[in-house]
């Protein structure tokens, strides 16, 4: 670790908080005549940021809380609100749905064919087992070690590994949240996205903000049992392949709802002859294309090894995900709105109060205070023309 990386990362944990950076050493020469006065609140407010981003990093927590915000149920699988669409993406087409059908009655009936073909064993056999578990409980070899078993873990050695479990315990929770940011964001698993939204998620929109490094799209055939077995692979493939985004969308309808995108994006693609096609997409440009028929043998089978090659020689595939930071792409003006939205619908609704003349009361509801004369009371129980018996 340099000596910038360890500076920065004692910050706000009791160390030392320099503003020698970039953008602070402009601003001190922007204005010459900073005090020390200006300079100590410059590296309190610096103080403070490092704080901020230290506690925010390690909180899993909080970081948990505000990504619970943001998560939308799609169909099968909760993700991020800035990727997908709850009412238009997940599900499966059903070419795939049968393939996975078949293979998971498949799978039942392999267990009860294996369960069915019990051995039955040889009673010699079984006293052997016997006889044997009972020469092992006679020996005391290890009862020379059983102390150990006893040892108080109390002094210091037993604080130090509390320490290090504890601090194990919260490499792990990080470990689990990143894994599932990572999944809600379409990283580590193979998704399907509806037509109008699949090659946008791809980065292949002109002008999109921070598009996704490594993408595959897969625009599939719904009757087709190639494009099935294809997706089945790379639903493998993708949890590899954690860097690496993938997406399958229905080929031929991505053409008709998103003609002038396909026109611009993917100029040589036609899709009577070239879908169902492996798009291969990379910072947002579209750098290869490729007919699912490259990867079919004559007996309609995807050569899995072919697909991979032509993935790895197009430079799409990477095993290490983005960083935590880059995953989400709302702004961070629009988590700010989100958060003060969701404070004011959590706050009660205040009650019109009854305004009885009295300061200071809040009652909501029609009353009157006794012994208090007011302009909208008499302060009495009984009103004074009924003790007088005149009529109101």
């Amino acid at each position: 670790m340099d000596s910038t990386s360890a500076r920065a990362a004692w910050e706000g944990l009791g160390g030392p908080v320099h503003i020698d950076d970039h953008r602070a050493l402009a601003e001190r020469m922007m204005d010459p005549t900073l005090d020390s006065c200006c300079q100590r609140d410059i590296e309190d407010n610096l103080k403070m940021s490092a704080l901020r981003r230290t506690l925010q990093r390690h909180d899993v927590v909080a970081a948990r809380e505000r990504r619970r915000r943001h998560l939308v149920d799609a169909t099968g699988f909760q993700g991020c609100r800035c990727l997908y669409d709850p009412q238009a993406d997940g599900g499966e087409y059903p070419a795939l749905n049968e393939l996975k059908t078949e293979r998971q009655q498949s799978s039942i009936g392999e267990v009860g064919d294996s369960l069915s073909c019990v051995v039955i064993r040889d009673d010699n056999e079984e006293k052997k087992k016997e006889e044997s578990a009972e020469d092992r409980s006679d020996d005391d070899s290890d009862d020379e070690f059983d102390y150990l078993l006893d040892d108080d873990l109390s002094g210091q050695g037993g604080e130090e590994l509390k320490m290090i479990e504890e601090q194990r315990r919260i490499e792990l929770e990080m470990e689990i949240f990143e894994r599932e940011m990572e999944m809600q964001h379409g990283y580590g698993t193979h998704r399907q996205m509806h037509p109008t939204r699949s090659l946008k998620a791809a980065g292949l929109t002109q002008g999109t903000r921070d598009p996704p490094p490594f993408v595959v799209v897969h625009l599939f055939d719904g009757l087709s049992s190639a494009c099935a077995l294809l997706d089945l692979y790379l639903e493998e493939l993708a949890q590899q392949m954690r860097g690496t985004k993938f997406i399958r969308s229905d080929g031929r309808m991505t053409f008709v709802l998103e003609a002038s995108l396909v026109q611009k994006a993917l100029p040589r693609l036609r899709v009577d002859s070239d879908v169902p096609c492996l798009i291969a997409v990379k910072d947002g440009v579209a750098i290869q294309t490729a007919p699912l028929k490259m990867f079919i043998d004559n007996s309609e089978n995807v050569v899995t090894g072919a697909v991979y090659e032509w993935l790895r020689q197009s430079g799409v595939l990477h095993e290490r995900p983005p960083v935590l930071e880059a995953l989400c792409r709302l702004r961070p003006e629009e988590e700010a709105l989100l958060e003060v939205l969701v404070r004011d619908d959590q706050l009660p609704k205040q009650e019109d109060i009854y305004c009885c003349g009295v300061t200071g009361c809040q009652k909501t509801f029609m009353h009157q205070h006794v012994g208090i004369e007011t302009k909208e009371q008499s302060g009495l129980v009984v009103p004074e023309h009924e003790i007088l018996g005149q009529v109101e």
